[in-house]
């Protein structure tokens, strides 16, 4: 039977359906320091407390991705041919799990908006994480390069958590949202993933299956739960909605805050670094990260000027003016004075009440 272990408030825009995986982390990792990482995450995410470096951070290890789906702002059509090109550096990417890890670094995840399997060497950085001493990676995957080849080696990787997206339960309205994938081959990955992993008889990688809600999709929303409920370790759902302009009064009455930029920081291909991991972010850079390797050959492509931002180390971003700024908006609950933040949070239904 299925329990809802999260339920969405204002606070927050998905709700997360079965187990709590991190007591099943818990258990294969060094309890006291476990322990420990979720407390400083649940006082940060009140809002009272900052950690002296990120707990998270998440890693764009590549810019590009082989499905063009309706809700993402990246696609396989503009991302095509740019290849090696946009790869995140494995140095790089060594560098400032070093200098985490020394500092409070506890948890990373291996996507951004991209496909992470798109790196056929995307095992040796969660392998080096894990001897470093990472405690929590997490991996979110279209779920069309689940080989049983990687299946095997991201079970003995080291990798805590697997995410797939697929937010449908038929061919028809998968290929309305997910566009270039193939729906039978996903669900087959899947549950493939599922009968290897019940084989071995361990319990690491958790699975999570997800649903974005969408308009074309809402009415599988039931069939989804039901068909996944006894198959997955847990089910998220996240809500989705149109853009609507909501009045001044309506903004400014709605009580919002954002937990993100006081436990988590985002590093994308080229070395922009985020304050969340929404979508949104993308436009809203706060630093170029300083490292001693070179981070990927592609210049920057998202039309966003990088240029006047600061280089800075990630102790330096997290303690930057910048970021201070925003943890400072969003105490004060004026989410609605950042253009960004304003779209991020009137997009997601969990505040229709705003509209």
């Amino acid at each position: 039977m299925i329990q809802i272990i999260k339920k969405p408030d204002q606070k927050e825009v998905t709700t997360i359906l079965g187990k709590d995986v991190h007591k099943i982390i818990e258990k294969y990792s060094d309890l006291k320091k476990y322990r420990s990482y979720r407390d400083e995450w649940k006082r940060a995410s009140t809002l009272q407390y900052i950690p002296d470096y990120p707990l998270q951070i998440d890693f764009e290890l590549n810019y590009s991705c082989n499905f063009s789906c309706e809700m993402c702002t990246w696609s396989a059509e503009n991302t095509a041919g740019r290849g090696k090109k946009t790869w995140f550096s494995f140095e790089a990417f060594k560098e400032i799990i070093d200098e985490g890890i020394k500092n409070g670094l506890r948890a990373i995840r291996l996507n951004y908006i991209n496909e992470p399997l798109i790196r056929k060497d995307i095992i040796k950085f969660i392998e080096y994480a894990k001897e470093a001493g990472i405690l929590d990676i997490y991996l979110s995957t279209n779920g069309s390069l689940l080989t049983e080849k990687i299946i095997r080696e991201l079970i003995n990787s080291g990798l805590t958590r697997l995410q797939v997206s697929i937010d449908a339960t038929t061919k028809e309205t998968f290929d309305k949202i997910r566009q270039g994938g193939n729906f039978d081959d996903v669900i087959k990955n899947t549950l493939n993933f599922i009968k290897i992993r019940n084989e071995l008889k361990v319990e690491l990688p958790t699975l999570r299956v997800n649903f974005v809600k969408t308009d074309l999709n809402k009415h599988e929303y039931n069939d989804f739960i039901k068909f996944w409920s006894d198959k997955a370790d847990c089910i998220g759902i996240q809500d989705l909605v149109n853009i609507i302009e909501p009045t001044k009064s309506q903004v400014t009455q709605k009580k919002f805050n954002c937990a993100q930029p006081f436990y988590h920081l985002t590093v994308r291909y080229d070395g922009s670094v985020l304050p969340c991991c929404t979508f949104f972010a993308a436009k809203i850079p706060i630093a170029k990260l300083a490292t001693d390797e070179k981070i990927s050959s592609e210049k920057n492509l998202h039309e966003i000027d990088t240029s006047k931002l600061p280089t800075q180390k990630v102790k330096d971003v997290w303690n930057g003016s910048l970021i201070n700024s925003l943890r400072e908006m969003h105490l004060k609950g004026e989410w609605f004075k950042n253009e960004v933040c304003k779209e991020c949070v009137m997009s997601t239904s969990n505040i229709d009440d705003a509209v």
